[in-house]
């Protein structure tokens, strides 16, 4: 059974269980798919995660879309900028509950050191621009407990100690990634705001990469979205997506 209606200036599309939203999307095809256009579901049974991780959520407890992007002329090296859309309005969103949160490179949402939300981003190139994104995201509202081996996950029930109605959530969450997304052309003040909640935006850390341990701190992320640092030695290091491993 699917259900259509309008979120915050979305398109949603509501299914009553899906394996995965991206998968969805994909199946739809682009040929349907609008901008702004949301597949949605609260039983989502096989959730991906980044590179073929699995993302735990109880059904009817949180939420798990699908947002689709479809920029005019945004350049394909500008494609980081789509990330950070959906970054930076989980942010906001999970801000209006709790302090603490911070976008842990490349997408996934932490609030102090634990996870509460997952991103995955899969793009459609059209020569020199993105011709679409699909914006998978998981956001743990209700959640109270976690089964699988995943180090740290955490729900905003968990951390406020109430539930919140998965309607207004999702709501409020469109509402926030809506006003980023009007914003994705100013590339430069959404990096800025990017940065000010980038997790271990400052100091120095433990990290590691093929070549082993190092320690190093976080000078950005650079257009192709790579994350950029300066180890202790004073060499400038980049990397791209599994590269790299935070050490805690």
């Amino acid at each position: 059974m699917i259900q259509e209606y309008q979120v915050s200036g979305f398109r949603v599309r509501e299914y009553e269980e899906l394996e995965s939203t991206n998968t969805e999307a994909e199946r739809v095809g682009w040929s349907e798919l609008e901008d702004k256009m949301v597949i949605l579901t609260y039983r989502q049974t096989q959730g991906r995660g980044q590179v073929g991780n699995h993302w735990e959520s109880e059904p009817g407890k949180n939420i798990s879309m699908t947002v689709v992007f479809k920029p005019r002329e945004l350049l394909a090296g500008q494609q980081f900028a789509v990330s950070m859309v959906i970054a930076l309005g989980a942010c906001d969103f999970i801000s209006r509950y709790v302090s603490g949160c911070s976008v842990k490179w490349p997408n996934d949402i932490y609030v102090g050191d634990r996870k509460i939300s997952g991103i995955l981003i899969e793009h459609s190139i059209m020569g020199r621009y993105v011709g679409g994104s699909l914006c998978g995201i998981g956001v743990n509202i209700n959640q109270e407990r976690f089964l699988s081996d995943a180090p740290n996950p955490v729900s905003l029930f968990q951390l406020i100690g109430e539930e919140i109605p998965v309607k207004r959530a999702l709501e409020e969450l469109l509402d926030c990634i809506g006003k980023r997304y009007e914003t994705i052309r100013d590339y430069e003040g959404m990096e800025r705001d990017f940065l000010k909640v980038l997790y271990r935006r400052e100091g120095v850390y433990d990290w590691e990469d093929e070549r082993g341990m190092f320690r190093a701190s976080i000078r950005g992320v650079n257009e192709f979205g790579q994350l950029v640092l300066e180890d202790v030695e004073g060499n400038e290091r980049v990397y791209g997506f599994k590269e790299i491993s935070y050490k805690f």
